[in-house]
């Protein structure tokens, strides 16, 4: 009897007279101490799935649940809303995608910790005597150390902001396990964490479910997380699961080609694909369109019109492995299986590089200075796609911004073109420096002005830097949504009517605009699906290709830049630490710490290769 069981799950959301099925007909089942990845692009009903079980989204929107979720054989379906709250209590906690988002930032860490303490055999309001926060706090402080944090009064006396990425996370995972649950959900809790913390947070989950034997649901768009962490996998696509079985099966026989084309997206270590990535055209269906037979059948090159007529109901493989595909795939997935592609050659850095950084360090603070950049220096050649790694606080944001002049340099020098970039500020026409760099920031949503259409978004920087009006700005801002490959229509939406993907295209539109010689994109694709990474990544390819632009790509994402990039520079503590092609970082890298970041790297291959 399996701990928990998804019983042909379907959940309408009831709005305005009009009923949207998110999911449909989900059967699932998690045994005790077993880890469950749910994998899917944005939009594939992944959270939904997760919010169903502990009921969450009954408080965002009227929604009708049909099928059964059995925990523990009690049908969570079927209980009151106080039978729900009270059952919630010890038995499942829940750590959200975005942390900080997640935690109160008005409330110290010890205070969050203790309201989430109230174990099933806990007196009602037996936290609010003194015995209770006592209790409460010393199984807070164990958790704490539990989740790898020293000096626990000191975390707890603190606010969230205060903290690093990778501590909130494991104060969510502590927050979490507060209540010894028999089942946790995780919602991609290692999303635009550094490849170092996410591994540190991959081995904590699986360390805490070992020792407990406690059953999880990991959610993420991830095949290399799911392929670290993961007893099974379950692959979903437009509210369907398409796919489901174990780990192994998944990852070197999958059936689906949903599934086959998701594997393909993931960037491998020692894998060249300097022409572009592999992606997958279109997009996730909205769960509103009716569309007749197989969802994924519109990007699926197998289809025929018997796909498009049929939807394939979910059957079982000869193996472990139950798929929903009408044609499925037989043979096993090859993923060493290259463009062939090797390190290019290598551009010239002439006499007048597009870009020169000259022993650049930036100290913030008087006092007690904190130094984030320290002595770096680098040139960039023109048509150069130069990408720089290093871990959260490594120093890569700071030299971007320093690169753009949104920083000064405490000391160095910065030369692009004809301008020369102090700490005395940028010499020659500011308006011309403009022109000539412009930036691509981390996170669209918050990048691009909510009020504003895309048109609008993308013409303000050609009107303050071109001096274009008029039909010929209509003109301009019509043939670059047209170059980042948008339909005309998104000119007239705003950032939130569009996807991730498209608002990250809508920023990349911005930048190209003014025709600059460089552009610094700090970690574009960072809370990008896999196939929408590799779509954005295209596109920065094309764009170097068609104008001869030289990039300074930052990025977590070791595997990723290794495969697009024609040198790579390491950052770490502030110092560029190690610079080389691609394939000597990944053969014979010289420095400990670049070895490290390849090591903690997510491999695919390896898996492949240790799982026949």
């Amino acid at each position: 009897m399996p701990l928990l069981e998804l019983a042909d799950l379907s959940l309408t959301v009831l709005t305005d007279d009009v009923e949207t099925e998110l999911v449909h007909e989900i059967a699932l089942s998690v045994a005790a101490g077993e880890t469950l990845c749910i994998v899917g692009e944005s939009g594939s009903g992944k959270t939904v799935t997760a919010m169903s079980i502990i009921r969450l989204l009954e408080f965002v929107a009227p929604v009708r649940t049909t099928g059964g979720i059995l925990l523990e054989k009690t049908d969570i379906t079927r209980l009151t809303s106080d039978e729900m709250r009270a059952f919630r209590t010890g038995r499942i906690g829940m750590v959200f995608q975005e942390a900080l988002d997640s935690l109160n930032p008005t409330q110290r860490i010890g205070k969050q910790l203790i309201e989430a303490f109230n174990p099933l055999d806990m007196i009602p309001g037996a936290l609010r005597t003194a015995k209770g926060q006592q209790a409460a706090k010393a199984k807070a402080q164990s958790l704490l150390t539990e989740v790898g944090l020293p000096d626990t009064d000191r975390i707890m006396s603190m606010y969230p902001h205060q903290l690093s990425g990778g501590m909130q996370q494991r104060i969510m995972i502590a927050m979490a396990l507060m209540s010894d649950p028999i089942l946790l959900l995780a919602d991609e809790p290692t999303t635009a964490l550094d490849v170092t913390t996410q591994a540190e947070i991959l081995q904590l989950f699986r360390r805490l479910q070992r020792e407990r034997n406690m059953s999880c649901i990991f959610i993420t768009h991830d095949m290399g997380v799911a392929a670290e962490i993961s007893d099974r996998i379950a692959v979903m696509y437009g509210g369907r699961l398409v796919e489901v079985g174990s780990t192994r099966d998944v990852l070197t026989r999958p059936h689906h080609h949903y599934t086959r084309a998701l594997l393909k997206c993931v960037p491998q270590l020692g894998v060249r694909h300097a022409s572009g990535l592999a992606s997958i055209p279109g997009s996730v269906p909205s769960p509103r369109d009716v569309i007749p037979g197989c969802r994924y059948a519109a990007r699926c090159p197998a289809a025929t019109e018997k796909c498009t007529t049929l939807e394939p109901a979910l059957v079982a493989s000869l193996g472990s492995t139950a798929y929903a595909c009408w044609h499925p795939a037989t043979e096993p997935l090859d993923l060493t299986a290259a463009s062939g592609e090797t390190d290019a050659t290598p551009l010239e850095l002439t006499d007048r590089p597009a870009l020169t950084v000259d022993a650049v360090t930036k100290v913030f603070g008087r006092r007690r200075g904190v130094t984030a950049v320290n002595g770096v220096s680098l040139q960039i050649a023109p048509g150069e796609f130069f990408g720089l790694v290093g871990e959260s606080g490594s120093g890569k944001t700071t030299l971007g911004r320093m690169i753009a002049a949104l920083e000064h340099p405490s000391s160095g020098a910065i030369t692009l073109g004809d301008h020369v970039h102090t700490a005395r500020g940028v010499s020659g026409d500011a308006r011309e420096f403009r022109r000539s760099i412009q930036l691509i920031f981390q996170d669209p949503q918050s990048s691009l002005d909510p009020r504003h259409t895309a048109g609008r978004i993308i013409a303000e920087p050609l009107r303050e830097l071109t001096g274009l009006r008029g039909a010929e700005l209509d003109a301009r801002v019509a043939s670059l949504i047209d170059e980042v490959g948008l339909p005309a229509a998104t000119k007239d939406k705003l950032p939130s009517q569009l996807s991730g993907g498209q608002r990250q295209r809508v920023a990349i539109a911005r930048a190209i605009g003014p025709e600059p010689k460089l552009i610094v994109a700090d970690e574009p694709t960072s809370a990008l699906d896999v196939s929408v990474q590799g779509q954005v990544i295209n596109i920065l390819l094309e764009l170097r290709r068609d104008r001869d632009l030289s990039f300074l790509f930052i990025t977590h994402n070791l595997s990723l830049v290794l495969s697009v990039a024609d040198r790579v520079g390491v950052m770490r503590k502030g110092e560029l630490v190690e610079v080389g092609r691609p394939h000597d970082i990944v053969t014979n890298s010289t420095h400990p710490y670049t070895r490290q970041l390849l090591a903690a790297n997510p491999d695919l291959l390896a898996y492949q290769t240790t799982n026949p």
